[in-house]
């Protein structure tokens, strides 16, 4: 995939997490209703919700590229058991932070990321309870987004 399409994905990537992080939050006042996974981690209806709104936004963008998701998964076991994965597919931790939710504290995200050949090729992560987002598709690209404010570059020291 070149660099412009990768441009052009990462500000709707960031838009479906942003808004999978608000289903997260709907969910919030029963946050510690969790079940139990066949792993034994937790999953909440807020897992399910979120990811509910991953898959139909990416469905819409890119309904080419296949999907891996934490729950869908946990429930049907892996898309690509006995065969190499795609060379591209998107792969979605729809609450990354489970036991953080149920137990109240702010530190989860919801995670997107498109991998390209083995590696990840765009990145959106969004932080519900501050409503800040974090994206990439490729070096120089970092963005960061304070709810409804415009994207900022932001890059790393060395």
């Amino acid at each position: 995939m070149n660099a412009g399409r990768l441009a052009a994905l990462l500000p709707e990537a960031m838009a479906i997490a942003r808004a999978a992080g608000r289903a997260i939050l709907a969910h919030a006042p029963s946050a510690g209703a969790a079940r139990r996974k066949p792993d034994s981690s937790p999953v909440t209806d807020a897992d399910e919700a979120a990811e509910a709104v991953v898959l139909a936004g990416l469905a819409r963008l890119t309904p080419e590229i296949p999907v891996v998701s934490e729950e869908r998964v946990a429930a049907a076991g892996s898309p690509f058991a006995g065969s190499a994965p795609p060379r591209l597919y998107w792969l979605v931790d729809p609450l990354d932070g489970t036991r953080e939710f149920v137990a109240r504290r702010p530190e989860y995200s919801v995670n997107i990321a498109l991998v390209a050949d083995g590696f990840p090729a765009l990145g959106a992560l969004h932080a519900p309870v501050d409503d800040f987002g974090w994206g990439g598709a490729g070096p120089g690209t970092a963005i960061r987004v304070d709810g409804d404010a415009a994207p900022r570059r932001i890059r790393a020291r060395v």
